[in-house]
C-alpha cells in the first residue's frame, strides 16, 4: 500500500516511460475503485498498481477520488467476504488503511449532473465511471482505471483515461 508523501514530483515521463500531454500534468491523480481494489487484494496488475501507487508518492501526486470510492470498494470487498476468501475483520482492515493512506476524496456539487452527459456521451449504461471521469475533469487531471472494457470504450474519445495494464506493457 502506497502513502501520500509531500515530495515534490519531479520530470514528465509516467510509468513504463509513456509521455503524456502537458495539460494533464499537475499534483493530481484520479484513480477508480478497480484500480484501488488492486491495492486491497492480489490479483491480475496488482503489481502494477502497488508501483503506480509508489510512482505518485515518490513524486508528490495526489491520489483522488469521488466520495463513490468507498461504496464501490465497501461492496467489492463484502463480495470476497461472501465468497470465503475474506473476513469481515480483514475486508474492513483493509479498507480502512486504503482511507487513511492519504486517498483524498472529493465531492463537487456539479459533479453528478457532469457524470451523466459524460456517460450519455460516451455511451455507458451507467454513471460509476463517469463521476471519477468528471472529477478528472475538475481536477485537470488524468483518470486511471484498471477496468479495461471501461477503458477501451473511452480511451478514443477521452485521452485522459489511462489504464494499469499500460505499465505491464511496457514494462
Amino acid at each position: 500500500m502506497w502513502r501520500h508523501s509531500s515530495a515534490r514530483r519531479r520530470g514528465r515521463v509516467h510509468p513504463g516511460g509513456a509521455r503524456v500531454q502537458e495539460r494533464f500534468l499537475n499534483d493530481y491523480v484520479v484513480v477508480d475503485a478497480s484500480l484501488a481494489f488492486k491495492w486491497l487484494v492480489t490479483e491480475v496488475h496488482t503489481d502494477e498498481a502497488n508501483n503506480l501507487g509508489r510512482l505518485w508518492n515518490s513524486r508528490g501526486i495526489r491520489v483522488a477520488a469521488p466520495y463513490l470510492m468507498p461504496v464501490e470498494l465497501t461492496n467489492a470487498l463484502h463480495q470476497r467476504v461472501v465468497r470465503g476468501e475474506l473476513t469481515v475483520a480483514a475486508a474492513t482492515r483493509r479498507l480502512e488503511s486504503l482511507l487513511s493512506s492519504g486517498l483524498e476524496l472529493h465531492q463537487p456539487p456539479h459533479i453528478y449532473g457532469r457524470a451523466m452527459a459524460l456517460a450519455r456521451k460516451l455511451g455507458q449504461g451507467a454513471t460509476y465511471d463517469a463521476h471519477y471521469l468528471a472529477l478528472a475533469e475538475t481536477l485537470g487531471c488524468e483518470l486511471w482505471t484498471a477496468d479495461g472494457r471501461f477503458y477501451r470504450a473511452v480511451h478514443p474519445v477521452v485521452e485522459r483515461v489511462r489504464w494499469v495494464g499500460e505499465t505491464a506493457a511496457r514494462g
